[in-house]
């Protein structure tokens, strides 16, 4: 049952302090101005602990987890631990944990109100500027793994308390891509960075997504054959296994294998990783977010992102008479549809097989 107890504040103010206490369950405790605040909290919070009291199973602390324990709890499960995705997931997660007043909420007060005011937060807090709605969804798709988690598995969440908040409509796929004038621009902006240069250049020869770059190993190059592979594993003798299904082998154009040649003799090279900074430690995520943005800007950039590197590749290839299965098979798209995207830059122009199509039909009767 809930216990009420109005106290006075050094400001000479009054407040609630609201206990909830149900037998099988730690106690949890949280004041309010007035004391229909206090009912509203507590007496729904009674019902929903004396139902799952009746059904069991429910760990003791489920009134009191906060979100950033359950998201801890998370991340730390096996199986979570086991997805490939994991690392992009700790990493959208992380915002959720490092903000004070978020990771300290308990979960049984987080509702629609208080995740749509994170949304916002999301959209518009980003310290390198505002977010795109695919990105805040992201963190919010983080998130709610995390939440069904805790109601499926866990018992930290009641199971009828479903995610509690829409994604956000995300606009159509874009296609921007460098001209050559921006695309000179970029790469004489980056003369001064020789590490980024040569993740840019072998995001624009290969397509490769910034997360893809940040993984790639040594082990996964091989610069006299000009190609990499993602996705290698090593067999039982540590040789790459390249029959691997799972692996994709990409091709790397001359100017990205130089750049990466320049890094493998540079001052600073680790055994294992192509990307690092000075220290040689692999580049993170936001620390290559802060050198990029000195590029971007030095090159006079508009309303364009990292992942347009991916787009410009496409976009070249396209306009360079690869067809779109071509196009499709070197980005890594599981469906045409994807690449369906690149298909105005292909549109007219003449596919393998019209030349000898135009003989025959020249040679007709």
């Amino acid at each position: 049952m809930a216990t009420y107890v109005k106290r006075k504040n050094k400001n000479r103010t009054t407040s609630i302090l609201t206990l909830v206490r149900i037998k099988g369950f730690k106690p949890t405790s949280k004041s309010f101005k007035t004391m229909a605040d206090a009912k509203a909290w507590a007496e729904p919070l009674e019902e929903q602990l004396k139902e799952q009291a009746k059904r069991g199973g429910a760990r003791a602390d489920l009134a009191t987890i906060t979100l950033g324990e359950l998201i801890a709890e998370y991340l730390d499960d096996p199986n979570t631990k086991a997805l490939k995705s994991y690392e992009d997931l700790h990493n959208r997660l992380d915002w959720w944990s490092a903000d004070p007043l978020l990771s300290t909420t308990k979960v049984m007060d987080i509702g629609a109100s208080v995740l749509r005011a994170a949304r916002a937060k999301l959209m518009n807090g980003g310290k390198y500027g505002s977010r795109e709605p695919g990105t805040v969804n992201r963190h919010l798709s983080a998130l709610r793994s995390a939440w069904n988690w805790a109601r499926e598995e866990a018992d930290l969440i009641p199971i009828e308390r479903a995610w509690p908040v829409k994604l956000l409509t995300e606009p159509k796929g874009r296609t921007r891509f460098l001209s050559d004038e921006e695309l000179a621009a970029l790469l004489k902006a980056a003369e001064r960075d020789p590490t980024v240069r040569a993740m840019i250049l072998v995001s624009l020869a290969t397509g490769l997504r910034q997360g893809e770059l940040l993984k790639l190993r040594w082990k996964d190059i091989d610069l006299d054959k000009g190609t990499l592979a993602l996705g290698l594993v090593l067999d039982k003798q540590g040789q790459p296994d390249i029959k691997n299904k799972t692996v994709r082998v990409v091709h790397v154009s001359q100017a990205a294998v130089d750049a990466l040649t320049a890094l493998r003799k540079g001052k600073v090279v680790s055994p294992v990783h192509p990307f690092v900074n000075a220290s040689g430690k692999p580049l993170t995520q936001s620390f290559l977010r802060q050198r990029w943005l000195k590029i971007h800007t030095a090159a006079g950039l508009k309303d364009f992102r990292w992942h347009d590197l991916r787009h410009t590749c496409a976009s070249i290839l396209a306009q360079s008479g690869a067809t779109l299965l071509e196009v499709g098979s070197v980005l890594g798209h599981k469906s045409p549809s994807m690449t369906m995207r690149y298909s105005h830059l292909t549109q007219g122009a003449a596919v393998t097989g019209h030349a000898a199509l135009d003989a025959k039909l020249r040679g007709a009767p």
